[in-house]
């Protein structure tokens, strides 16, 4: 459109100044200047006939190229919308993005702060098990803890740090706990919490000094258990065990020792002490547990023996009674009968024998023909044939009560 306009505008101005000239070469009379005049003024028409021309053909040119464009952009409509929705997709994603990173590093933010009070909580457990005490503490309180998460009640099923006197010669010893088993037996059961060598290699960065502190490790277990083989404490209980369990708290120390030496193992069983940790011990507790199941269920069965025999016996005497009231009562029958047949013929029929009494006056007496039936010697013996062992009563398909046991069952030991 610019382009139209400024021809235009050159066409006007110089049709303008032929114009002028013509004027002004006619007012002075100079026909040969009004002859020039009008020779260019013809050879510029032709000229402005021929850019018209070339106006029209860019003004068609223009027009299809319009027309080619709004075809273009009626094309590109659609793959306009999809880059608006693009573009507003990635900014929703971008807004996303952002949030994540916010919740991101507030999450790292959150972990670097947990992480330091780990490291606090960690810190300061390291120093408290540096301490031997505390340390023998500690395995005391995890050995009872494992003890009661088998389902043992203190006191009952397992007794704590009891005190045996020493003989002249050596100090008194005292296990950390004992388990009853039934039948009077005993296991005995002593913490140790060797951590002192193992704690230091953890924190050790040169694996040379680190392989020696685990190496002093290891020489620290085996000791252990050579001074618990060396105090014998299956000698000084009466029906206990010909071993002690020798239980260490952490599953990592003692997998770090036995890694270096793993004949700390067989020796120790050669000595009768078997090492432990949380997983083996509690496995070994809840046999026990088992083993506590099946005598009160042996116990059950002998008072169920009991009682059954008792309650036999009982109905034996019952038996012996109701006949010999059965007897009793056919002597009675009988005495009736016969009293009945001498009413009849001595003083019905001496009251018939007066003038003018009948029969009819007397109503006649019913005898009894059914004696009372005696209880069958063969049943009573049947039922007196009761089971004598806890063996029989098991071959009978008897259903025995729940046991009462301080003892959970696996089921009772989850649900706690």
């Amino acid at each position: 459109m610019l382009i139209y306009l400024a021809i235009g505008l050159v066409v006007g101005a110089v049709i303008g100044i032929l114009v002028g000239r013509f004027v002004m070469a006619s007012s002075a009379g100079d026909a040969v200047t009004v002859a020039g005049l009008t020779a260019t003024n013809t050879s510029l028409l032709s000229q402005i006939d021929d850019l018209k021309s070339q106006v029209d053909a860019l003004r068609e040119a223009e027009r299809l190229r319009a027309s080619e464009e709004s075809k273009v952009l009626e094309r590109l409509a659609p793959v306009h919308t999809l880059l608006n929705q693009v573009e507003g997709r990635v900014r929703e994603m971008e807004n996303e993005r952002k949030t994540q990173f916010r919740s991101i590093d507030d999450q790292l933010k959150q972990a670097r702060t947990d992480g330091e009070a780990l490291r606090t909580v960690t810190q300061g457990l390291k120093s408290a098990l540096s301490d031997p005490n505390i340390r023998g503490h500690w395995g005391e309180t995890q050995l009872e803890r494992l003890l009661e998460a088998a389902g043992m009640v203190k006191g009952i099923d397992f007794i704590t740090q009891d005190q045996i006197a020493g003989t002249d010669d050596e100090k008194g010893s005292r296990p950390d706990a004992i388990v009853k088993l039934p039948d009077g037996g005993q296991i005995i059961i002593d913490a140790k919490v060797t951590l002192t060598n193992y704690l230091r290699a953890s924190e050790e960065t040169d694996p040379k000094q680190r392989a020696a502190l685990l190496k002093q490790h290891s020489k620290d277990v085996a000791l252990k258990a050579k001074e618990l083989a060396d105090k014998k404490y299956w000698q000084r209980y009466d029906l206990s065990a010909d071993y002690v369990i020798l239980f260490m708290p952490t599953e990592a120390a003692l997998a770090e020792a036995l890694q270096v030496d793993p004949s700390i193992y067989d020796t120790a069983l050669k000595g009768n002490v078997a090492i432990a940790t949380p997983i083996s011990l509690f496995t070994t507790l809840k046999s026990v547990a088992f083993l506590w199941r099946q005598h009160d269920q042996t116990n059950q069965i002998h008072e169920v023996i009991n009682k059954t025999r008792a309650l036999i016996d009982t109905l034996g005497k019952t038996a012996d009674d109701v006949n010999t009231f059965a007897k009793s009562l056919g002597a009675t029958v009988n005495n009736y009968n016969t009293f009945a047949s001498r009413f009849e013929n001595s003083l019905i029929g001496a009251a018939v024998a007066i003038p003018g009494v009948t029969d009819a006056a007397f109503p006649t007496l019913t005898t009894i023909d059914k004696a009372p039936r005696e209880l069958a010697d063969g049943k009573i013996a049947k039922a007196s044939a009761i089971p004598r062992s806890a063996k029989e009563v098991l071959d009978l398909d008897l259903v025995v009560p729940a046991e009462q046991t301080t003892m959970d069952t696996d089921g009772e030991a989850d649900s706690k």
